[in-house]
Order: C-alpha cells, then structure tokens, then sequence
C-alpha cells in the first residue's frame, strides 16, 4: 500500500464534494482503485474571476506506486499519515496545578480551559461578570432599540465573550493539535463537520448561541460550577503566588487562578498592575469599519455571473503600504453578508465590530481597515488612546450611540456628507468629518490605503461607507506569561489565556489556549 497527499484539487463549483471522482480523473485511474481517502482541507479558489471553483488538499491510499504527468506531477507527493496529537505534546502533564481551579471569563479561552480541565479529573469554577447568552442577547437588543447599555452584559462581555456576536471566524493562520482539538469539540456540540476541514470556516452568531447552550450543559454535567453575574473584584497576592480571589463580595482561597478576561477588561489590567502582576504594553491596530454593497464585493471578487449560492458572499482580504512604508492599512474581520454593531465596555463610549449570522446572505459586506500602532512607551500609554478615541467618538455620535460616519469619497475630500447613505448600523449615524476629530496618522495612513484598495476593487471609494471607529482589534497590553507553562512570569498559580493575555486573536486559537493549559496540568501532590 502506498501512501499520496494530492494539493489543490480542483473541483467544480457544482460538484463540491465529489472527491475522489476528480481525483481519479487527475490520476488517470478508476475511482476504485483509491483507498482511505481523507479531505485535509478544502477553499474556494477565485483567483480567476468569473471561474471560481473548490480546492481540495487530501490524502489517500493506492495499491501501486503512481506515476503522475503534467500538472498532477507537481501536486502529488508521497506523504505519511502521521500526525501531531494531543498525547504527542512533549509538555503534557507537566504543570503543577491544584486539584481545584478558579476560571475567570466565560469567552473561548476559559470554557474549553474549564471543559478540558474537568475531563481531566480537576474540579473548576468559572466565574462571569456577564450573563448567560440566552440573556446576553435580550441585553443586546435592548441596547440596539433603548440605547440602555449595561457594562456586565453587552456585545463584548457575558457567555461566549466577544466572539459571541462577532463573525463566528473559526480561522487560524495554522492549525495544530490544539486548535483541531477544539474543532473536534464544536463539531461534537452540533457545529458542521466542514469546520474541520473548509481553510475559512464560520459558524454565525445564531449557530455559536446554539453551541454556547450546549457547552454550558456539558460542563454542568461534568461538575463544574459556572457562577453568572460574578466579576472578579480582587485578588490577593503573597509572597508571590496567589493564595485568594474575591468574587460577589467575598473572599474565597485560591491557589489556581486561570484568566480569561478577553481583550476589553481594562479594569482587570489595573487590578494586575496594581497587585504587581508583570504586564507589558505591545502593538496593537486601530482605525474604522467600512460598509459596502455586498454585491460591489461579489462581482470583483468573484466575476460576472456567479452563482453565490454556490460559492457564498465574496470576502476580501486587502493590505497596503503607506506613509512612505513607514505604516500600513489593512483589512481586519471582514464579515460578507453582515452587519455592524456599537461595542463598548464602558458607558460614555464609543467602538464599532462587525458581525455576521450563519447564511451570510446580508445586502452589505463590512469590514475593518486598520492602521498598526506601536506599543506604548507607557503601560497604559495604549489603553489611554483607545479610550480617547471611543470617547470623542461618542461625543461627536451625539451621545448616544450613534456613530461618526463619513462617505470614502467625502473623506478623501476632508468635509462632511450632507446625506448619508443606508447602513446596517442599528443605532444611527451621525455626519461627520473625521478628520476633524480622529488621529491624523491614522487618518493619512487609511487615506492611502482607500486610495490603495480602490485599484484591486473598483468601486470601493465611491460606494464606501466608513463607520467610526474600529479600536478593538486586540489588546493593547500583554500580561506576561511563560509560554510553556502559560503562567505568569511573576506570580504562581496565576495563568493567563487568550486575547486578554495577549497572546492569541480569535474564536479558535484562544480556545486553543485554554485546551493547551489542561493538557500541560497535573494535579499537585497534597
């Protein structure tokens, strides 16, 4: 039996699926004559527009050895079924940890930490300022509908965290034994098997809602306490370890504490650094969200006569250089088909994200362009920048949530539109010239990259719509950890994941993180 891996398989749109037929013809053998044939990962390919079709990666099984021509030369190699497992992570149980575990922040990062360390025989409690995502939701709405904001349950805090209602992007720049672990698990909890397998999966908040229920059961059903409307208000720290955490008013013994606070958490940040937990400030990206008619997005990105619901909206992924390559803008959580939404973790203020549900199939494309920003000389030199800018962003919305917009084509102009154009924003918009109140560097740097983005998609100047501002991309501060043991340099006991540690972005690999952390723990010796 000899083993093949074959790359970038073409399929026709219409025949998506349909593997191993292609694969044979490719081959130049009868179908029957492939064994064990296993999808690795499959994309849509539009590089030629109007004649987009599937890519599949596999790998398979043959009696004989092949002798490939022409471009099946070049695709097909000899390859071996080994593969990278939890069981083969040479840090495995190797991270002494108290029998009972304190997880704070029911994002990504601390329920599969939570799940993984209760099927690992540990005892958990999860602690969550927010509310359980049933209830999250009629919070949302309200807020949409009332402008009633409430800092403990909004877009950004509550179960699921702030992947909950973003996207629902499963990407990962790679995957590994982690990340496939946590896959494996949504499929378990009744998401698509294709997350496994497809090189951009998506589920959509209305599917991640769905799978939050399920996760939740599951961990009740293993044992573990999820305390809801419970934030974390102190912790105590003595001869550097952690001995206690203070939730709901009380103080309560802790030698494990796992946190998983997500990127928006300011207050945890200062409660660190005023314990003397090492934090460290780092890059970050700011800028805005824009809005365009998704089918402006389909025809450039897919040609002419497409049938989408074949191939899905159309994304984009856009970068350039500017300010003389001294910076940059680029394309950030594209959502085809989705919609905007106010997030803010603080009242008075203003940010923007996107979101999308599980068809796609909304009028509009949006997306955020960003600028990076360099890490701060201070601390809290980032954090400060954002929170002006969400500030004045919500001092020139109106105070109200509606937020500052601006045609691309009115932008480049420097002046304010005197009408605006239809947004899926639900709560108004307000004209405005950004330039009048938003950093300037991050003003020419997006200005250039329009201008940029504009030649790759005709169009996309005049029928943009910026809405103001995109501040969240990730967290402006780091708190350091040992990358092995994912412990505070400086404090025992204390264990950082996810976004909030910064050392992760998105659903998948901050669920990673969490999956990482259990499988490295040992129960420690009584």
């Amino acid at each position: 039996m000899f083993t093949y891996r074959f790359r970038e398989l073409p399929v026709d749109l219409r025949q998506k699926g349909k593997v191993r037929e292609a694969l044979a013809r490719e081959l130049r053998v009868h179908p029957e004559q492939i064994f064990n044939l296993n999808v690795e990962r499959f994309a849509l390919d539009s590089r030629r527009r109007g004649e987009p079709h599937w890519n599949y990666n596999v790998i398979f099984d043959v009696n004989q050895k092949l002798r490939a021509t022409g471009s099946a030369a070049r695709d097909l190699t000899e390859a071996s079924r080994e593969k990278e497992s939890l069981e083969s992570d040479p840090l495995k149980t190797s991270v002494p940890m108290a029998s009972h575990v304190s997880v704070v922040g029911a994002g990504p990062a601390g329920l599969w930490a939570t799940l993984h360390l209760l099927r690992r025989g540990f005892t958990v409690d999860l602690y969550e300022q927010g509310k359980p995502v049933e209830e999250r939701f009629r919070d949302i709405r309200r807020f949409f509908a009332e402008r009633v904001f409430n800092e403990h349950s909004n877009v950004l805090f509550g179960e699921g965290g702030a992947g909950a209602f973003s996207d629902g992007k499963l990407n990962t720049r790679s995957r590994n034994a982690f990340s496939e672990a946590v896959l494996k698990d949504m499929v378990n909890f009744g998401v698509d098997e294709s997350v496994v397998t497809f090189a951009k999966p998506h589920i959509g908040t209305d599917r991640l809602v769905l799978m939050l229920r399920k996760i939740r059961a599951e961990i009740t059903r293993l044992g573990g306490g999820i305390h809801f409307y419970t934030a974390l208000e102190d912790i105590e720290i003595k001869d550097a370890r952690v001995v206690a955490i203070k939730v709901a008013g009380q103080w309560k013994p802790c030698e494990t504490l796992v946190l998983a606070t997500g990127h928006s958490a300011r207050q945890i940040y200062e409660l660190l650094h005023a314990r003397g937990v090492a934090l460290e400030s780092k890059a970050f990206a700011m800028g805005v969200r824009v809005e365009h008619p998704q089918a402006l997005i389909n025809l450039r990105q897919l040609g002419k006569g497409v049938d989408t619901s074949l191939t899905g909206s159309a994304e984009y992924a856009l970068t350039a250089k500017t300010l003389n390559g001294t910076s940059a803008a680029y394309s950030f959580c594209m959502c085809p088909g989705g919609v905007l939404v106010p997030c803010a973790s603080e009242p008075g203020t203003l940010a923007t994200n996107g979101m999308s549900y599980s068809r796609r199939n909304g009028p509009f494309a949006n997306g955020a362009i960003v600028v990076p920003i360099q890490a701060s000389e201070t601390l809290f030199g980032g954090l400060e920048f954002q929170r002006k800018i969400e500030l004045d962003a919500y001092r020139v919305g109106g105070m109200n949530y509606a937020a500052p917009s601006q045609s691309i084509r009115a932008f480049l102009a420097h002046h304010a539109d005197k009408s605006l154009p239809k947004s899926t924003y639900p709560c108004g918009l307000a004209a405005s010239n950004l330039w009048d109140w938003l950093d300037k560097t991050i003003c020419k740097s997006l200005a250039e990259g329009f201008q940029n983005f504009d030649r790759k998609i005709p169009g996309f100047i005049d029928q943009g719509l910026i809405v103001a501002p995109e501040t969240r991309t990730s967290s402006p501060l780091r708190i350091t950890r040992n990358n092995d043991t994912l412990e505070s340099v400086n404090t025992q006991g204390l264990f950082v994941l996810g976004e909030g540690a910064g050392y992760s972005g998105g659903i998948v690999t901050s669920a990673a993180d969490g999956v990482r952390l259990a499988l490295r723990a040992k129960k420690e010796q009584a």
